[in-house]
């Protein structure tokens, strides 16, 4: 008999781990947002630069004998050691965003008013605003009550700067070199939001495409997805590669576990038969919802033999051990599955027919088995019954 070529293992493995297959059902249940992760990780690198540069600001005022502005930066630097502190996890981001925000901006207030205007301080709040809006922790409102805040901030400063001399009058030479630092440290702080905005918006849109792609409730693919992979698989095999399998199983008297049960057993009925099944498959292989209580399952690289070897070790994973449905209440669940080969010249619906040809015979002959689809040899050919353990009516 031929057997599941490598990396196919015996039941009671666990080859098909959920990271190999895809999301979890859990993870498919939560709505799509910008993955807070991001955002703290953009906090933390805002507030690395910011200890860098407050220290070379330290180093420059201490040149320029401005020992309060020197002291006003040192404090900037635990501010902002603080900031990089809290955001080592997502539990304490929202505290780490607000103190970088008003770091900077009551830092650019100080200095304009001190050192005036020219000195290029208040560039460092225009990054401010993409940052506060950016958050994934704060209500809409919110972000935008504090970009038009910062916003009437630069404006009052720029309107007071041109009405008031600055305290200190620094030479020329240290307004230069204070004015391209900052500058400098803008075009970096965008740098590093261009970064963050573009992780954001990347993860966001692949999100988005395995939303699209994945059965809300068990975290198979849904059948869209499936058809493209399939498609995908065909296309090899019209170059010579090994054949490619079907399973088309049905989870028996479904409906009666709805109505006796309840519609959250048969919820979980569903995530539990895809949790064995991913214990039973490869991680090339593919889990498909296919509808209803229907789950199609892509064998690529696997022969008519392996296909129904697989088949027969998913329906003992299924028969041999209850189905706990919460509250202590276990369920003894059966299952039927149609095996079909797609051949050469085929197309994939036309394997899939075959598979849920065979799957209806197994149900006409009393259910819980697995049925191997005959090769055809004219319209009429019927489906051959694989040998499988003794049937057990629900």
């Amino acid at each position: 008999m031929a057997k599941l070529r490598a990396p196919a293992t015996p039941a009671g493995t666990l080859p098909g781990h959920p990271a190999d297959h895809g999301p979890t059902p859990a993870a498919t249940m939560h709505p799509i947002e910008a993955p807070n992760d991001n955002f703290r990780l953009l906090i933390r690198q805002a507030s690395a630069l910011c200890v860098l540069v407050h220290s070379l600001y330290i180093a420059l005022f201490v040149w320029a004998q401005v020992d309060a502005l020197a002291w006003l930066n040192v404090a900037s630097v635990l501010t902002h050691c603080t900031a990089f502190w809290l955001s080592r996890t997502d539990r304490h981001v929202r505290a780490a965003s607000l103190v970088l925000i008003a770091e900077i901006t009551v830092h650019a207030i100080a200095a304009t008013v001190v050192i005036g205007w020219e000195a290029g301080f208040h560039y460092l709040m225009l990054p401010v605003v993409p940052v506060a809006m950016l958050s994934s922790s704060e209500h809409r409102m919110t972000k935008n009550a504090i970009a038009l805040c910062l916003s009437a901030i630069y404006l009052g400063l720029d309107g007071w700067s041109d009405n008031n001399p600055p305290q200190y009058l620094l030479d020329d030479t240290v307004l230069d070199l204070l004015r391209y630092q900052n500058i400098v440290t803008l075009l970096l702080a965008f740098i590093v939001l261009s970064r963050g905005y573009y992780n954001v918006v990347t993860q966001a849109q692949a999100a988005l495409a395995k939303e699209a792609s994945t059965d809300p409730l068990t975290g198979a693919v849904n059948r869209r997805r499936l058809m493209d992979m399939g498609r995908s698989e065909m296309a090899k095999q019209q170059h010579g590669e090994p054949p490619l399998a079907l399973l088309l199983c049905d989870l028996d008297h479904f409906k009666r576990i709805n109505d006796t049960h309840g519609h959250r057993a048969g919820d979980l009925v569903l995530q539990d038969f895809y949790r064995r099944a991913l214990g039973v498959t490869r991680s090339t292989d593919t889990i498909c919802r296919w509808g209803g209580e229907e789950f199609l399952i892509l064998l690529p690289d696997t022969p008519t033999a392996g296909a129904r070897d697989l088949a027969e070790r998913l329906h003992q994973a299924v028969v041999t051990t209850p189905f706990r449905v919460g509250s202590g209440k276990v369920l003894h669940v059966t299952v039927t599955i149609g095996v079909a080969t797609v051949r050469a010249g085929e197309d994939l619906l036309d394997a899939v027919h075959r598979a849920d040809a065979a799957l209806y015979q197994g149900k006409q002959q009393g259910r819980n088995q697995v049925v191997l689809s005959q090769a055809p040899t004219g319209r009429d050919a019927q489906p051959e019954r694989a040998r499988s353990p003794a049937m057990r009516q629900d």
